[in-house]
């Protein structure tokens, strides 16, 4: 059983084209009915408009098996006033399905990806979380990659501000609990023994998505097709990854084996 990350797995961080054996993947779960869920942190597309971005690109992904942080956005909370911070796609996309920007007196804030964030944008998300405004992480990818560029992802810009203020926050998608609970009741839809220890997770990033898997008892594979290279794994904390590929190909290999 496979949860499989989209961003640098799937699709290449450069010109979002599927990256080598990726469409062979999925069809092939799709062939041997094999369970799987894509699960993906994407915040600037609503999420049936990305699924259908991924098809089109020849990502046969079955309906049933996708998540991201705005499929369950609602259990955290509801349309509202809130603050905003990200790619203007995130705040439009935030408007189209429901919640109001408002920076002066905001329910929550609302932190997403970009590579824009000025000192001035986190003064503000620093002086509403003092005065008690809740933090809320879309999720906690560690690094940000755009045009070959390596950006502080949500994850480090939250724990920064939490560092600043004192004040906790909690986090939408990967590498959640909630997150990954919810992916898993989709995969039971597929087989209802599924659990956390039956599951291997596939992704680029080692800190903001499978560290906190294999804390679950997943098993963990990385993949160095998107923000980690074979330069800069010195790093990783090697008992957390059980496996490395070049990309995801090699776990059509894994799957021949077996």
């Amino acid at each position: 059983m496979y949860f499989i990350d989209v961003q640098g797995t799937l699709i290449s961080d450069s010109d979002k084209s599927p990256i080598n054996g990726a469409c062979e993947l999925i069809e092939r779960l799709n062939l041997d009915k094999i369970p799987y869920i894509v699960i993906t942190n994407n915040t600037k597309i609503k999420s049936d408009e990305f699924l259908n971005t991924l098809r089109q690109k020849g990502l046969a992904i079955k309906d049933g098996a996708y998540l991201d942080p705005f499929c369950v956005l609602n259990e955290t909370i509801s349309p509202s006033n809130v603050a905003l911070f990200g790619a203007p796609e995130f705040v439009d996309t935030m408007e189209s399905i429901g919640y109001t920007q408002d920076r002066n007196n905001p329910k929550a804030i609302l932190i997403a990806s970009w590579d824009k964030f000025s000192f001035d944008d986190f003064a503000t998300i620093n002086e509403l979380a003092l005065k008690g405004v809740k933090i809320i992480a879309m999720h906690e990818t560690s690094i940000y990659k755009k045009n070959g560029r390596l950006y502080p992802g949500v994850g480090a810009i939250a724990s920064m501000i939490s560092y600043a203020t004192g004040a906790n926050f909690s986090s939408i998608g990967k590498p959640s609990l909630g997150f990954y609970t919810a992916a898993l009741k989709l995969l039971k839809a597929q087989d209802n023994k599924a659990n956390f220890k039956d599951i291997t997770i596939i992704s680029d990033d080692a800190t903001g998505d499978l560290y906190g898997a294999k804390e679950l008892g997943m098993k963990t594979n990385l993949v160095l097709s998107g923000k980690i290279s074979k330069d800069n794994i010195a790093n990783l904390i090697s008992d957390k990854i059980d496996n490395i590929y070049d990309d995801i190909s090699g776990i059509l290999g894994v799957i021949d084996e077996h």
